[in-house]
């Protein structure tokens, strides 16, 4: 197996980066890819590129990915040079191409490689998020869907098949009920009577598409914080990075996915339920960086059910850490056996805060 630097330096003469490698740096936040930066060096100063090793036992075809981001920020680039923007650099992803045309790189291990363009003086944000960067994530995610609005998002690869397919996701709840593989079903009564009460939510989204009153719409899927790049001096938006899990979807659940995990008042897998609320000043803020973005982009339909995509996707998330439990902890990692039933529990509680608050969550939205 090669080394890193020997790797690095391959990948290197492979995309023709400018100057000569000389060093990298391993970034240690995500869960999925394994991410550097990489450095070089030569005539015209150092540069520092992005280096990615996908991890192709989650995502199983590579070159669909590489395909989707490729487009998307094609288009992202084209929009916002149209509308003007003079800082494209620090704006979009960039994805860099082997003189053949090669956007992938594979070593001789088997690992696939990619490299991206690293965005210079930017920051993410990985504790708890202030409400100023809240209302900025916001932002960046609205802007996100509004440049992709004119996308057809039905072109797109399903990177992850059915991941926010919830009607999905409550069946295999059903079917791990069923089997019970791991023998703890009778330990979980209350849960279980408790998901199925809710089963009725799994199809509103679905329900609603095809009564043609929301749309497919381009989707990033993992809405948290820490996937946007922000100015390191002001602290506004960049870009939003991590576009492995965009794919067809409903502008809801971005929105609820990422007001359902940074506005938690607690960890997803908090014991202590007293902890766990929702924090509406928190959802406040999110949505009043995102909806003005996207007033005249989404439909009057898909902006007064945003909240409910919150509820929704909490209660996806209660199944599948339910099921995982029942079926013997065999996809999402656990420190300990009871692991999957904390974070079902943390989730359903916070759905109940959700439904409690509906109608307040409502009469913000009403505010922007």
């Amino acid at each position: 197996m090669l080394s890193l630097n020997k790797t690095f330096e391959e990948i290197c003469q492979a995309f023709r980066l400018k100057g000569e490698f000389f060093g990298y740096n391993v970034i240690k936040s995500g869960n999925i890819n394994d991410t550097y930066t990489v450095h070089t060096d030569g005539l015209e100063g150092g540069r520092t590129y992005l280096v990615q090793r996908i991890n192709h036992n989650v995502f199983l075809s590579p070159e669909k990915i590489i395909s989707n981001v490729c487009r998307i920020t094609e288009h992202i680039r084209l929009r916002m040079l149209a509308e003007g923007e003079r800082d494209i650099k620090r704006r979009v992803l960039k994805m860099y191409h082997t003189p053949e045309g090669e956007y992938i790189y594979r070593s001789e291990d088997g690992s696939y490689w990619r490299v991206i363009s690293f965005i210079t003086n930017s920051c993410t944000f990985n504790s708890r998020p202030t409400a100023k960067i809240m209302q900025n994530a916001g932002k960046a995610f609205g802007e996100f869907q509004k440049n992709l609005s004119d996308f057809d998002a039905s072109t797109l690869y399903e990177t992850i098949p059915h991941f926010h397919d919830t009607v999905k996701r409550f069946e295999d709840f059903e079917k791990a009920v069923s089997e019970n593989k791991a023998g703890r079903a009778d330990t979980v009564k209350e849960e279980i009577a408790y998901l199925r009460s809710m089963a009725h939510y799994a199809s509103f989204f679905r329900d609603l598409a095809s009564e043609g009153k929301i749309k497919l719409r381009v989707t990033h899927n993992d809405t948290k914080c820490n996937n946007v790049m922000f100015d390191a001096s002001t602290g506004e938006p960049l870009a939003v990075i991590d576009l492995d899990t965009v794919m067809p979807g409903y502008a809801a659940y971005d929105f609820g996915d990422a007001v359902r995990f940074a506005a938690n008042t607690a960890a997803e897998d908090e014991k202590d339920l007293s902890l766990v609320s929702f924090d509406l000043d928190m959802f406040t803020r999110f949505a009043s960086g995102f909806v003005p973005e996207l007033y005249g982009y989404l439909s009057e339909e898909e902006i007064n059910t945003l909240p409910m995509g919150a509820l929704v996707v909490a209660l996806e998330l209660s199944s599948r850490f339910l099921a995982d439990y029942l079926n013997g902890d065999t996809y999402f990692k656990t420190a300990y056996d009871t692991h999957n039933l904390v974070r079902a529990r943390c989730q359903m509680h916070l759905a109940k805060d959700m439904e409690n608050k509906m109608d307040e969550m409502n009469r913000i939205m009403k505010q922007f």
